[in-house]
């Protein structure tokens, strides 16, 4: 195996800041404005990952509109004994107007009618949230891509094997309702698949700042790619980690190759730092005579002028 080269001074100075950025974060009270307090609520391992799998797919839009949405949903669930209850008991015919109620953005009911059907066929086949997302996971590759390729189109499979159950004719994952669609991307589409990369992130990393779950150790945080939310895109481009601001599953390599150089084991350990550092307002995304003084970054960043 060859050794990477040694950091270069601009590195150095690049890690620098966003270890002071870090040790500056409170974890703890940006936890509170952050989807994975939800999973957090839980005690048993399949009810925290199939809550965590629940809202990261729903961590899209204005972060004051979804978690409204996820309050509801995981009452509905509670209501039948959590999460894997409602899911191992789901019958659309039963179940699926418990459901009727969402409306997010693209997100209806029946998306969730024919994910939880196929959740279900698989949790029958005894295969379990982690397993189905570290099965395919090999020593040889450098991330999570294949397993979560691999995982995303056996959840696929599932959901069109019952399809017929809620009454939807889908010969194929096309012909799926496109919200349903939206939460069952996969790398090989090529989008940046934020929303799964941070649902591995909080089951795979045990980081020291309390946030992640770091429930499934199958998978190394060394292979875990950053999650490309829009303020992780707008602060990396800043940075010049990354040359534009495009929500593509390349862009995520890229940024995590450089934060690999700066953290081989955990690439990604700086973005929950970095997102909500957007999410705050602390960075405004141009230069800001009250902001940026205050903030670490500010000897690395260029941000444009307003």
């Amino acid at each position: 195996m060859s050794l990477s080269p040694p950091l270069t001074a601009h590195e150095r100075l690049i890690r620098e800041r966003l270890e002071r950025l870090y040790a500056e974060t409170n974890f703890s009270a940006r936890l509170r404005a952050d989807p994975i307090r939800f999973p957090r609520r839980y005690t048993d391992e399949e009810d925290v990952a199939l809550a965590a799998l629940l809202s990261a797919s729903f961590a899209y839009g204005r972060v004051d509109l979804f978690p409204p949405v996820l309050e509801r949903l995981f009452a509905v669930l509670d209501e039948a004994g959590g999460p894997i209850q409602f899911v191992r008991r789901f019958e659309a015919e039963r179940d699926a107007s418990r459901l009727d109620w969402l409306v997010y953005r693209w997100s209806r009911g029946i998306d969730l009618t024919l994910l939880f059907l196929g959740l279900r066929r698989l949790f029958e086949q005894g295969v379990t949230l982690r397993r189905l997302f570290t099965r395919g996971l090999r020593p040889e590759h450098t991330s999570a891509r294949e397993a979560l390729d691999a995982a995303v189109e056996d959840l696929r499979d599932a959901v069109l094997s019952e399809a017929w159950r809620a009454k939807v004719d889908a010969p194929s994952f096309e012909a799926l309702p496109r919200g349903l669609r939206f939460i069952l991307v996969r790398p090989a589409d090529g989008s940046a698949n934020k929303r799964w990369n941070m649902f591995l992130r909080w089951m795979a990393r045990s980081g020291r700042e309390g946030v992640d779950l770091g429930l499934w150790t199958e998978l190394p945080p060394s292979k875990l790619l950053m999650p490309l939310d829009t303020h992780v895109l707008r602060i990396s481009k800043f940075l010049g980690l990354i040359p534009k601001e495009q929500g593509t599953w390349r862009v995520a390599e890229a940024l995590t190759a450089r934060l690999r150089r700066l953290d081989p084991d955990d690439p990604t350990r700086y973005d929950f730092a970095l997102a909500h550092l957007g999410i705050s307002g602390l960075c405004r995304g141009f230069r800001d005579a009250e902001a940026c003084p205050r903030c670490p970054l500010l000897p690395v960043c260029d941000a444009p002028s307003p």
